[in-house]
């Protein structure tokens, strides 16, 4: 089967809202094909992200109800309940946890996940959505009354509420937050070779390795097109006529491994590969039921 209707979700609220992604198993310029440059570090030093949130009764009415927690890799498990690998990803460095509790003993949880990049933070945030678009940090997510998620510098934040909470409530939490988090950061730049005419709203999702896109194409589970942290790609779904094909790009180190990485795809047996083609160091790729010329059209789009 191609794509997976349903996503798993796990003991997380971050990630039960990650579009169940995750269940399943920096920032770079393209300058011309075959050649790329990291993004500046300077602004990425470590802060005390525990310190981070808001002090109790910041927010009127809202109390801690715990200390907050933090994790990293060496026990980040015991928060994702053995789904760590695939946050590792996208650059896992730590998160942070704190609880609140209003008086009516509604709970809030906000967390607040450092990852080693800017694009792994917006990698985070483009598998998170799942709702509707929000004015908060760089780019931001919500569930009215339960969920907000953005993204700001290298931190990903996500705010859930266990049961119904004013929305002032929710976006008063952030802009706390993100009032104290470092600015910056952009999307990484092969996420702008993403076509936008036909693309479903909030469907693209940043990626590194195989893992994070298993539920949105499956691509046998070994790693088929040799992905890694050095590799950089997106993947969105699109409308086309009465089609919803998935368009894949993959930004490797060097143009040899995009052409390796071509040659794996087109000689293996991946379910509903309808185009594929590489440029320099991009390979392209269309999956899904849809008529071949408009693969094609789609593909040397985004490929051009």
């Amino acid at each position: 089967m191609l794509f997976k209707a349903n996503r798993l979700s796990i003991k997380l609220p971050v990630a039960s809202r990650l579009r169940s992604l995750w269940a399943v198993a920096l920032l770079l310029s393209l300058v011309i094909p075959g050649c790329t440059t990291s993004q500046p570090t300077a602004t990425l030093a470590p802060i005390d992200v525990i310190g981070i949130f808001p002090a109790a009764n910041t927010i009127p009415g809202w109390e801690l109800s715990q200390e907050g927690e933090t994790y990293n890799r060496d026990n980040l498990f015991n928060l994702v309940d053995g789904q760590a690998d695939s946050f590792f990803v996208y650059g896992f460095e730590e998160v942070a946890v704190q609880r609140y509790q209003n008086e009516a003993g509604v709970l809030l949880t906000a967390e607040i996940w450092q990852l080693a990049t800017y694009a792994d933070a917006y990698g985070l945030f483009s598998a998170a959505q799942a709702g509707s678009p929000a004015a908060i940090g760089n780019a931001g997510d919500s569930d009215p009354g339960r969920r907000l998620a953005f993204w700001q510098n290298r931190y990903f934040v996500s705010l859930h509420a266990v049961e119904p909470v004013p929305d002032e409530t929710l976006h008063a939490f952030a802009q706390a937050i993100a009032g104290m988090l470092p600015m910056g950061g952009e999307p990484p730049d092969i996420v702008g070779h993403l076509p936008t005419s036909g693309l479903v709203e909030g469907s693209s999702i940043f990626f590194h390795e195989e893992v994070s896109i298993q539920v949105d194409v499956w691509l046998g589970g070994e790693n088929l097109l040799g992905l890694s942290q050095e590799t950089n790609g997106v993947v969105g779904h699109y409308k086309v006529g009465n089609a919803t094909p998935l368009l894949m790009l993959i930004e490797y180190p060097t143009s040899s491994q995009a052409a390796e990485g071509l040659k794996a795809l087109q000689s293996g047996s991946v379910s509903g590969l309808a185009a594929s083609d590489a440029l320099g160091n991009r390979l392209g790729a269309v999956f899904g039921e849809v008529d071949p010329a408009q693969a094609q059209t789609l593909l040397q789009e985004a490929l051009k």
